[in-house]
């Protein structure tokens, strides 16, 4: 045996590029996004659809799944530049705090919506199977963008990067 097969190979240390920890992350997080804005713009939807009197009783539940669930798709597909290419990605990461800045603007719009414009009090009348409701609907014009931006930044919410990173 010579002598350069009798030193045992030396393991290399060697940290991983902040690149691959950020697509880790981006990636790692997806079924919490999807979930998350899955569930939040159905309950968004669903007090729309309440307060606004939209749907009743059994429609309730079908209408908000078929609103919500369409919703999450698309912004899960508009953000998918944001995943898959390297500097956009990068670009987010280190931007991850906006995207709170963001939510808190669209939750503001969605609020908004209820007092602006042309929001205010609708009667639907009876037909054959259903009742009259009442209710109270938000500017159409304010309500859906900031519903869309909701679901954007919900959907795309990371960690800020000094929480995410582990301690040094």
């Amino acid at each position: 045996m010579s002598d350069w097969q009798q030193v045992p190979p030396l393991p290399l240390r060697r940290r991983p590029d902040r690149d691959v920890l950020g697509t880790a992350l981006v990636w790692m997080a997806v079924p919490m996004q999807v979930v998350l804005t899955g569930f939040l713009t159905f309950v968004v939807v669903a007090v729309w659809s309440i307060v606004g009197g939209a749907f009743t009783e059994v429609l309730q539940f079908i209408g908000w799944a078929v609103l919500s669930t369409p919703l999450t798709l698309l912004v899960f597909a508009l953000g998918l530049p944001l995943r898959l290419v390297p500097r956009v990605r990068a670009w987010w990461i280190r931007r991850a705090a906006w995207t709170f800045v963001l939510f808190g603007v669209a939750v503001a719009g969605l609020v908004l919506s209820y007092v602006v414009g042309t929001a205010g009090p609708v009667h639907t009348a009876a037909v054959a199977d259903q009742p009259a409701t009442d209710g109270y609907v938000p500017d159409p014009r304010v309500f859906l963008p900031a519903l869309g931006v909701f679901a954007f930044a919900t959907m795309h919410l990371l960690p800020p990067l000094r929480i995410a990173s582990p301690a040094r």
